[in-house]
């Protein structure tokens, strides 16, 4: 079992252990069973269907979007960019194959805070992803690709990794080449999985088992704790208002200030003459 940190303390002790190296940190609910991207939720638990219809659900679903995306954009990526599709369509609430990661901590810790509650504890992940380069790089198909684009910024490299025939079950870091607003402020990547009939989970353990390339933090679920780590974010400005720009990330934010008098007073009126 991993230590619950109940301190603000205990969490940047714990951060300090993650400096060295490459990592990125998800804040999320515990989850016993693992991972899941947002497409498997949808298509696999909420509306029951085969993992061997998932190539053709995420096509569908892909070429719908690209189709009719232009009625409310006015910058589209380019038609070959499959991650700047996918990654725009997870940031308007589509069900992809992206899992979302972070290679900010305290990004990771303002989420865990979001979807904690009293009671229910939260954690922060941290996936290392130095090991699961090195575990990729080594698969034949892909280390002269990776070797050329470390990064995986070409159209090639991204379908050798995630549409690569006969599907390969891995998990590798990808991000568009045109970062959005939102990405940047949250210094978002997405870890994908390589072969789309199979769960999250089992594309990790592909790589390596999960307790070698992961290191969770779980966080108390107690009220105090919540408040305590609430406060230390809002000092550092890592609040909704700042990761989501616009009116609903600022009025996303107004529950976080809630605990805090000080931050919500009202201004005493001044009478008339």
């Amino acid at each position: 079992m991993p230590q619950v940190i109940s301190s603000w303390r205990e969490l940047l002790e714990r951060y300090e252990e993650l400096k060295v190296g490459q990592w990125c940190f998800r804040g999320d609910c515990c989850r016993p069973g693992g991972f899941k991207t947002s497409l498997e939720r949808a298509a696999i638990d909420r509306w029951g269907r085969q993992w061997s219809e998932m190539p053709e659900i995420e096509e569908g679903l892909l070429r719908r979007f690209k189709r009719e995306a232009h009625l409310y954009l006015t910058n589209e990526p380019a038609e070959g960019d499959l991650i700047g599709w996918l990654s725009l369509m997870r940031h308007h609430g589509a069900p992809t194959r992206l899992m979302d990661w972070s290679y900010s901590f305290f990004v990771a810790v303002h989420f865990a805070m979001e979807r904690s509650e009293v009671g229910q504890p939260s954690s922060i992940f941290a996936m290392d992803l130095e090991k699961i380069r090195r575990k990729v790089e080594r698969l034949g198909h892909l280390s002269p690709l990776l070797r050329r684009d470390p990064n995986a910024k070409k159209e090639e490299t991204v379908a050798a990794i995630i549409d690569h025939q006969p599907r390969e079950a891995l998990v590798f870091p990808l991000n568009p080449w045109q970062m959005n607003r939102r990405l940047i402020l949250q210094q978002s990547l997405f870890l994908v999985p390589g072969d789309i009939t199979r769960s999250f989970m089992e594309n990790l353990r592909a790589v390596d088992q999960p307790e070698t390339l992961m290191v969770e933090i779980q966080l108390s679920s107690t009220r105090t704790f919540m408040q305590e780590v609430t406060r230390e974010l809002l000092a550092m400005n890592m609040t909704s208002a700042t990761l989501f720009p616009g009116l609903d990330g600022f009025a996303q934010n107004l529950t976080a200030l809630i605990p805090f008098p000080h931050l919500r007073a009202v201004d005493t009126e001044i009478g008339l003459e």
